[in-house]
């Protein structure tokens, strides 16, 4: 049985339809209309003692007059205990929410179990348990001091990093050790108090894991999936043609801004690498293309990478240099390596790149 972090106690109510197709919620209100069809649960109290935050993947158990139902979520650190819960399907992270990600929304609960909770004499529990995190998953928090979001993401985590002496500190002040290292998959809260990446945390970067971005407002946060730090430029409230124009004028620096989902593809032509944050606090990174299907008119934040060398200053031709380095016998494999520890290539982008210059013309 994986570790309980929260328990809530609900009433049933004959209001209660549960067939909203996106979230479910345990009110904290007495009294529903039938309009409330999020709603699995009212009068929601915590039962025993509540913890500060839930942080990281969690298994949501529903039960009711003998019947039960299991959600997979991600919960969302920001939500305190005591106010009404809400479990969604999407990414969208308020101060109601206490999960996204949800694999079930009310409407996909069992019939027999809506029934039950239909009940006003019925009594709905509700436990949070630890759920288990698949592949690699990097939290980076930026740190103020001992917030509880901070002890929750700590706990959630399977290794701890400190990216500097203050974050080392504070942590240590919680009761959490942090690591040297991060190998392996799993959970990685990369925690800072100051400007700055660390190499350990570049390294895993390179690798594409998913990314959230803890403790800064959404213009720094989308660029902290990149692999490489640069020099952020804010152009919010810009045209798509003056963000073009900063952009190539200021080709050393990661410019940032926001459009609508739909247009990622136009406001980002020309470019080679973008930061894309759709969904609260995940920013993700990778080639121009890979966005292109993008859709709706709900706006994202981006930031494209720089296009030239933030250390010499110079353009170099990449493809000539690869290919005069594989004709003097480089291997290929000690080429892409190269590549990729280059600023805005991953691992997969270098070895691609490198392998499609070795095939026989």
């Amino acid at each position: 049985m994986s570790e309980e972090l929260l328990r809530l106690r609900c009433r049933g109510h004959a209001e209660i339809r549960a067939t909203h197709g996106k979230t479910l919620e345990f009110t904290s209100d007495g009294a529903i209309t039938g309009r409330a069809t999020c709603v699995v649960g009212v009068a929601g109290e915590v039962v025993g003692q509540a913890p500060g935050a839930v942080a990281g993947p969690i298994e949501i158990t529903v039960s009711a007059g003998g019947i039960t139902a299991t959600v997979q979520a991600l919960a969302n650190s920001r939500w305190r205990p005591g106010a009404s819960a809400v479990v969604r399907r999407s990414g969208q992270r308020l101060s109601n929410t206490l999960a996204t990600d949800a694999d079930l929304s009310s409407a996909d609960l069992p019939r027999e179990l809506v029934v039950a909770l239909a009940d006003p004499g019925a009594v709905v529990d509700v436990v949070v348990r630890r759920g288990e995190t698949s592949g690699t998953h990097l939290v980076r928090y930026r740190a103020s001091g001992p917030e509880d979001r901070l002890v929750a993401e700590c706990a959630a985590a399977d290794v701890i990093l400190a990216e500097d002496a203050g974050a080392r500190v504070l942590l240590s002040e919680l009761g959490f050790t942090a690591s040297r290292d991060a190998t392996g998959p799993g959970r990685v809260l990369a925690v800072s108090t100051l400007d700055g990446t660390s190499s350990v945390v570049r390294q895993l970067l390179a690798e594409q894991p998913r990314v959230e971005v803890l403790g800064v407002p959404p213009e720094l946060a989308v660029t902290g999936a990149a692999p490489t730090p640069a020099p952020v430029l804010l152009a919010t409230g810009l045209s798509r043609k003056d963000v073009a124009k900063l952009a190539a004028t200021s080709r050393s620096a990661r410019v940032v801004f926001r459009c609508p989902a739909a247009e990622v593809s136009r406001w980002v032509a020309g470019a080679r690498n973008v930061s894309v944050m759709a969904l609260d606090e995940r920013p993700v990174w990778g080639a121009v293309e890979e966005f292109a299907q993008l859709s709706g008119s709900t706006d994202v934040w981006c930031a494209l990478d720089p296009t030239s060398s933030t250390d010499l200053g110079i353009d170099v031709d990449v493809a000539e240099l690869v290919t005069a380095l594989l004709g003097h016998d480089v291997s290929a494999s000690t080429v892409a390596r190269a590549l990729a520890a280059q600023p805005g290539w991953s691992r997969k982008q270098a070895y691609d790149f490198v392998l499609e210059r070795t095939k026989p013309a």
